[in-house]
């Protein structure tokens, strides 16, 4: 206990047992990730003194700053503990000489499998940790509640202390692998790699043979896209009958087709547009397509996983530019009847309808990972230059992630969630939804839809969630996280990670639901398909500087 509470007990007072006992741990951060641990009381970061590479370097509080030496590499021993390796050094956190004694000064030294180097993430109810030892069931404290840049950082029981808990601000160590519903795709790893630096190549490749608009290619590959590779204007142009979305009195207006009356009750006129847009590339089972660096895109057309294709990853490229202006002038991934995708650190920006759309037939396991919605246009269909059509998930027996995202100038469908038949699993966790002043972010419909929505920052957005009556979506406010606890530990063995609204929607905590029925979808399921996420008060710090390309 503190020194304040080894006082008062000492004088008789009887200290409440709430102070005393420490709650079961969580699951912690995904293995392998990178975590800086911030000091709620004091605002600083737990680091190695003189930022030494020696085994016996104490530990300290210390100002926040960029350094290696603030940085810790979080690895699961799949028991519920944690190694936690300095980057800066390459040893561990370690309890010297494996002392149960509070006080005792924390330290680094060579990793080994000691439990003195072992640590539980305990949830404190309020988006933190504390971590205790597992060998002596002590936790990391800041001696005296010290706030001084250099404090010495010891164990002590754990009691509820300000100066015993630490927010987790954390970056993937290496995106090797995807986590989430998509965990084990492999897409064409074992295959030949590729370049491809022209429109013919690229079709080529991703698909070498198909039948009935279905490609039939099953062969491993890796492709690599080298520079932009752009379509637009290689197949002519096509008119057809539309109307506005909505007339602008400033600005270009959105065009939509007059497919499925969208038209009705509208004047209509003639559009013409780019063909390319309208008809997306066939992409075959068991491969990769991987942009090389930051610039690499896909100009004027989209990606097309259809009828029955699996173990596909899409990542490191900028997907663009079809028919902007155009409703149903094409989506940038399409995912219709599919299994095993991992969609990760792209871009999607001035796209005509969906950036990425799931069809009527399952998209199941999944991932969608620090990929940037660049809602920016002039062809707005709220005529406030954001873009509305951002992502559509209505496949039966959907399951997905999506994670880590940066959602930014969006009107609406971010995303639209919803099936008739069959059961829609989706856990959206640690995104920054950012700046729909006059929308909405997801959008919930079915009773047969199930939304776990955790550790999302939602900063300045009218309306964050607007699931229909029938939908079930749990997510709690970090405000109001403690009123889920019950139900989240039951079903999750975890608590939820709260959300963050910045300002507040006006209606309120309302605005975020806590359906306890959605649990039930996630119950059971493994800490690889459903990862704890980080506090959502580090969403803005972490993800737009390391979402979208260039980021591998």
């Amino acid at each position: 206990m503190s020194r304040f509470l080894k006082t008062l007990t000492s004088l008789g007072w009887i200290v409440p047992a709430l102070w005393l006992a420490a709650p079961a741990h969580a699951a912690g951060p995904a293995s392998g990730t990178i975590v800086t641990l911030k000091g709620v009381q004091s605002g600083n970061c737990l680091g190695v003194k003189g930022s030494s590479g020696a085994s016996g370097a104490t530990l300290q509080s210390q100002g926040c700053s960029t350094s290696d030496f603030q940085r810790w590499k979080a690895v699961s021993d799949g028991a519920g503990y944690y190694q936690l390796i300095n980057v800066g050094s390459g040893l561990c956190i370690d309890v010297p000489g494996a002392s149960a004694a509070g006080g005792v000064v924390m330290q680094q030294w060579g990793c080994g499998g000691g439990n003195w180097q072992k640590w539980a993430f305990n949830e404190d109810g309020a988006g933190h940790y504390y971590l205790t030892s597992k060998s002596s069931g002590l936790s990391l404290d800041v001696l005296n509640q010290n706030t001084a840049n250099g404090a010495a950082v010891v164990q002590w029981k754990y009691w509820g202390g300000a100066n015993q808990q630490w927010s987790t601000a954390t970056t993937p160590a290496a995106d090797t692998a995807p986590v989430g519903f998509g965990a084990g795709t492999t897409g064409g790893i074992g295959g030949a790699v590729v370049t491809v630096t022209t429109p013919a190549q690229l079709a080529y490749e991703l698909c070498r043979t198909s039948s009935g608009g279905v490609c039939t290619d099953t062969t491993p590959r890796i492709i690599q896209v080298s520079g932009a590779i752009d379509f637009r204007g290689s197949e002519g142009s096509m008119t057809s009958s539309g109307c506005y979305v909505k007339q602008c009195t400033s600005g270009q207006s959105e065009y939509i087709l007059g497919s499925l009356g969208a038209c009705n009750g509208k004047s209509s006129f003639n559009i013409t547009y780019d063909k390319a847009g309208t008809s997306a590339l066939l992409v075959g089972s068991n491969k990769s397509v991987i942009g090389l660096g930051s610039t690499a895109a896909i100009r004027g057309k989209g990606l097309r996983l259809v009828g029955g294709v699996s173990n596909i990853i899409i990542r490191n490229l900028t997907i663009s530019d079809i028919n902007a202006q155009v409703v149903w002038g094409g989506d940038a991934i399409t995912l219709d009847n599919v299994d095993r995708v991992w969609i990760d650190h792209n871009r999607f920006a001035l796209i005509g309808r969906q950036m990425i759309v799931s069809g009527w037939n399952k998209a199941s396991r999944v991932s969608v990972t620090w990929n940037e919605f660049d809602g920016r246009t002039p062809y707005s269909a709220s005529c406030d230059g954001t873009h509305y059509w951002v992502a559509l998930m209505i496949g039966a027996n959907d399951s997905i992630t999506m994670a880590n995202n940066w959602v930014h100038h969006f009107g609406g469908r971010a995303p639209h969630v919803g099936t008739d038949s069959g059961a829609m699993q989706l856990h959206m966790y640690n995104n920054y939804f950012q700046h729909a002043p006059n929308g909405h972010g997801l959008d919930a419909g079915s009773d047969t839809t199930y939304v776990l929505v955790e550790g999302n920052y939602y900063e300045n957005v009218a309306r964050p969630l607007t699931p229909v009556v029938t939908a079930h979506v749990m997510a709690p406010l970090t405000s109001t996280a403690s009123g889920a606890a019950s139900a989240c530990n039951a079903a999750l063995k975890r608590a939820c990670v709260g959300n963050v609204a910045d300002p507040m929607p006006s209606n309120g905590t309302s605005a975020f639901p806590a359906d306890a029925t959605a649990l039930s979808k996630f119950k059971g399921l493994s800490t690889s398909t459903l990862p704890t996420p980080y506090p959502a008060a580090d969403v803005p710090t972490i993800v737009p500087k390391s979402a979208g390309p260039g980021h591998l």
